[in-house]
């Protein structure tokens, strides 16, 4: 009996032995997988909200994923499927393919491929990019150990009406190796935000608020300027129409009637950094500031001398206000800041005046709400106003929402 146990152990043990020799990887082996993550580190995905009588109003900028292939076969990304739900239940969904993705990923590969590009660069249109290491796939498709960066927020926002808000969203990417098509599911966290602080408009007067989070092909492009606006005089004297920002053919900054005019404190803060070297003289005549390419090319001369926020920005002032929260206020006029780094400051408290500094075509206070205070990196975050009602978007309608929008520009009258 104990003679035929061993031999029928013996037996099975070399079968198994066998089993564990096939089954067992080799050194260095690693799980063959593909893996979908966010392109940027501490990414929050924030909803534009927007109620206006019973109907909400839910806009999405799409976030950017980046597709690593850890498998031995070549993997190509065929489509993505955005899906927007409601508690749960699948309402509204948008698919990308052909041309418009190829064209995405091809267009932003060969970007970041190239390695001209200062990481401060980068980060002011992508954000707080983590890039993977090596090339880029500019075709879509991946060898072994390479990546395929997904520019969604470059192609398309998910954008909803209904009786309910998008509170939950999905984003299905399929891909294809060999003839096998697999469906990878990335679920994303939409984080509903209001602004903590009860805040005033930086300004008083007539304004325009240009540029608000709905318009896709400015601010919203870029993720730390996500919620931002540019504010711009109205009703400006001897003008033609109340829309414009100048005097007829202007030749001084004076001409404009913004500049100069007091930026307030948006509410009770710590000035946690101030960036007041940029020249104005040199954004000082009109003809020159409002060429093509004279903005940029001055940024590029002053980025060594006085370092890249004060360069793009122009002068600035960012204020903690001890609540997660940063207000940021750039192109300032050159020697108007009155604050200093660690001050505190109280709400509607001047700062500084309206300049015609950093990446500027005309005199004008760019202003945003952020999670941090790296101009470069942080998440941008929407923010409205105690003295600017939400009537000033649709007035004819009862208006709750989380941010000035529903419409590219804003004409009102501060107080």
């Amino acid at each position: 009996m104990d003679r035929l146990w061993e031999s029928t152990v013996g037996k099975w043990g070399f079968v198994l032995a066998m089993m564990l020799l096939f089954l067992t990887p080799s050194t260095g082996w690693t799980e063959e997988k593909i893996d979908v993550r966010y392109l940027v580190q501490g990414k929050k995905v924030i909803p534009v909200t927007c109620s206006i009588g019973h109907w909400e109003i839910t806009d999405i900028k799409l976030p950017d994923l980046v597709v690593t292939n850890g498998q031995k076969t070549p993997v190509t990304v065929e489509q993505i499927d955005v899906i927007g739900k409601v508690s749960g239940t699948e309402t509204v969904r948008l698919q990308i393919s052909g041309k418009p993705l190829s064209e995405a990923i091809k267009e932003t590969a060969e970007m970041l491929n190239k390695k001209k590009l200062p990481l401060p660069t980068v980060q002011l249109s992508l954000g707080n990019v983590v890039l993977p290491e090596g090339m880029l796939s500019e075709n879509g498709t991946a060898v072994k150990g390479q990546s395929i960066l997904l520019p969604l927020s470059k192609i398309a926002y998910l954008h909803h009406v209904g009786h309910m808000k998008i509170d939950g969203m999905e984003i299905k990417v399929t891909s294809k190796s060999g003839k096998k098509k697999t469906v990878h599911s990335f679920p994303v966290q939409l984080t509903s935000y209001q602004a903590k602080g009860k805040y005033i408009f930086p300004l008083k007067g007539d304004v325009q608020m240009a540029y608000l989070p709905l318009s896709y092909i400015h601010h919203r492009g870029s993720a730390p300027q996500e919620f931002a606006m540019d504010v711009v005089g109205a009703n400006q004297k001897d003008a033609a129409s109340f829309t414009d920002i100048s005097r007829p053919k202007p030749k001084t900054l004076s001409d404009y009637s913004i500049w100069g005019r007091e930026i307030l404190a948006i509410g009770d803060g710590v000035v946690a950094e101030i960036g007041d070297r940029f020249p104005e003289e040199r954004m000082s005549d009109p003809a020159q500031f409002g060429k093509p390419g004279y903005a940029i090319g001055l940024i590029k001369e002053l980025i060594p001398k006085i370092g890249w926020t004060n360069a793009v920005a122009g002068n600035y002032v960012v204020i903690d206000h001890e609540n997660g929260e940063f207000s940021v206020y750039c192109h300032l006029q050159e020697g108007s800041i009155r604050v200093k780094p660690g001050e505190r400051v109280k709400k509607a408290m001047v700062i500084a005046k309206v300049g015609n500094t950093g990446n500027s075509g005309a005199p004008h206070l760019h202003f945003q709400l952020t999670d941090a205070k790296d101009f470069f990196v942080a998440n941008g975050l929407p923010v409205m106003f105690e003295n600017v009602p939400a009537q000033v978007m649709v007035v004819e309608y009862p208006v709750r929402g989380n941010t000035l929008s529903f419409s590219d520009s804003i004409f009102t009258t501060v107080r």
